[in-house]
């Protein structure tokens, strides 16, 4: 079972294989339907309105990589069995986290434009 603010390694298909990801879903939607959802992790430095740049002090340990950001509108549904084995074994602390899903809500999922 993984938790909600975990890095875990998954693969996202239409984005070239495996990345790290950060889950998002709250451990319910796990118990209930054996998925959970998460939001893909990138090296690459895309700087734009979907980028949330994530340092080793957001951390909970540390990540040793010059650049890392969320991308807030890549976003998955992975079942429990699909996790690749990694050595990520890390999580977002809670106000990092707290702050990721504010910026997933205000650019993928705003209504500001209807």
């Amino acid at each position: 079972m993984v938790s909600q603010r975990d890095i875990v390694e998954v693969i996202f298909p239409d984005q070239g294989g495996n990345h790290p990801a950060i889950v998002i879903s709250n451990n319910l939607v796990q118990e209930v339907e054996g998925f959970f959802v998460c939001v893909m992790m990138t090296s690459s430095d895309h700087d734009d309105e979907f980028s949330f740049p994530i340092t080793d002090s957001m951390c909970v340990k540390p990540l040793r990589r010059d650049h890392c950001e969320a991308r807030c509108h890549l976003i998955n549904f992975v079942d429990i069995d699909s996790i690749i084995t990694n050595s990520h074994n890390n999580q977002l602390k809670v106000k990092f986290f707290k702050e990721l899903i504010n910026k997933i809500n205000q650019t993928t999922f705003s209504t500001d434009d209807l």
